[in-house]
């Protein structure tokens, strides 16, 4: 099923920091406030440690173009040349260009998580396994 069909949309963000869990706490929960401060309700918020910060996806009801997501993703906090280089692909007609993962990740030795959203397997950061 896609998200068309569930009328859902996925925000990706990227923070690249590393910060205190106090204050990761108080980001997220500012991003709940700025949503519904939209008109947007989400329903879920998952959270995945990088080796230069954490990634974040955020679940929300509606569907969302291309150019609403990315606007969307740069107010949430997303990496300001990831917001550039999507509007980028965006504005090319690549279809998959919300891309938050690096080529670089995906080795073959790599322990994996699997996606709630898309199923797709992910790498885990920072695993020398």
């Amino acid at each position: 099923m896609s998200c068309d069909v569930l009328g859902i949309s996925i925000l990706k963000i990227d923070l690249d920091v590393k910060l205190p869990e106090e204050w990761l706490e108080r980001w997220i929960e500012t991003r709940y406030v700025l949503l519904r401060s939209m008109g947007y309700t989400v329903n879920r918020i998952s959270r995945h440690e990088t080796t230069k910060g954490q990634n974040f996806f955020i679940e929300i009801n509606g569907y969302l173009s291309p150019t609403l997501t990315n606007m969307l993703q740069f107010l949430l906090g997303d990496d300001h040349t990831r917001v550039k280089i999507n509007q980028w692909r965006i504005e090319r007609g690549i279809e998959h260009w919300n891309k938050i993962f690096d080529r670089k990740l995906f080795r073959k030795k790599a322990k994996t998580i699997t996606c709630w959203y898309c199923g797709s397997i992910i790498p885990l950061i920072g695993d020398k396994k």
